[in-house]
């Protein structure tokens, strides 16, 4: 089973980050580890560079739960993260990147 290492990252109006990937799906960043991440953290920081140019804080872990996606199941551990750049620039793996309010994310 693969684990995936996600940020929740919230911004200055306590919105939370998320992308929407080629599924056309809202998602928090996030993705696996490589072999040069020592730690869970490690991989948080370096995707949330990758995936939105933002760099942050890693905080505690929030949660873990299972998720399948095409076919696969999946391990999420969720961490905190907070903000130390405020500029996001999307990769290829997003087609866009937005912050949410809390009470709109049931309507994603």
């Amino acid at each position: 089973m693969d684990t995936s290492f996600k940020a929740v990252v919230f911004d200055a109006r306590g919105r939370v980050l998320l992308g929407r990937n080629p599924r056309d799906e809202w998602e928090l960043l996030g993705g696996r580890a490589e072999p040069a991440d020592r730690t869970p953290e490690d991989t948080v920081r370096r995707e949330v560079l990758e995936e939105a140019g933002l760099t942050v804080q890693v905080g505690p872990l929030i949660d873990i739960w299972f998720y399948e996606v095409a076919g696969r199941r999946l391990a999420i551990a969720s961490y905190l993260a907070s903000l130390t750049s405020e500029t996001t620039v999307p990769s290829p793996e997003h087609t866009e990147l937005a912050f949410f309010a809390s009470e709109d994310l049931d309507a994603l």
